[in-house]
């Protein structure tokens, strides 16, 4: 607890009565990473893909971990990692936003490297903004749990599996 636990309760985002805990986002990564690896021997396509998301994403997830246990790190630096983070995911899963229905940003969109900008700042932005509200205990999970519920519902629509399964493990998660 001396480790993890967040003793300063001052501060414009402290609204805990007492000290909590900093380092759920470890559970979530070693639960996901646990499915992904025993899920590589019933489903080795969504198994590669869960444990590629979990690789692209330990940049982040590393200078937020640090950020937990030191709080030394600083804003621009987890911004930066959350962008590397997501260049990697558009490089190694070759998946970026071609369509936004926004005029000009469809523009943009089409474009390789104007759709994998969109895509780096579309992700650094959530990340950063599920980060501004993660220091009110559960509000971020209940706002990514409810979030990842509705693109699971969404890809049930349009009959996308992966999307389906990633969404409903990550909320599991």
């Amino acid at each position: 607890g001396w480790v993890t636990k967040d003793h300063d309760l001052a501060g414009p985002q402290k609204v805990h009565l007492r000290p909590v805990g900093r380092v759920g986002g470890l559970a979530v990564f070693v639960c996901l990473a646990l499915f992904g690896l025993v899920d590589r021997w019933w489903s080795p396509r969504f198994g590669g893909i869960l444990m590629t998301l979990l690789v692209t994403g330990s940049p982040v997830f590393a200078v937020g971990l640090l950020e937990d246990l030191t709080k030394r790190v600083a804003p621009w630096l987890r911004l930066l990692a959350a962008a590397g983070s997501a260049l990697l995911a558009v490089v190694y899963l070759g998946t970026a936003i071609t369509r936004t229905d926004i005029w000009g940003l469809d523009w943009l969109a089409s474009f390789s490297v104007g759709a994998a900008a969109l895509s780096v700042f579309a992700v650094a932005g959530i990340a950063n903004a599920i980060n501004i509200i993660d220091g009110f205990n559960g509000l971020a999970s209940m706002c990514v749990m409810m979030i990842l519920l509705a693109v699971a519902y969404v890809a049930l629509q349009v009959n996308d599996g992966t999307v389906l399964d990633l969404a409903v493990v990550g909320a599991g998660a």
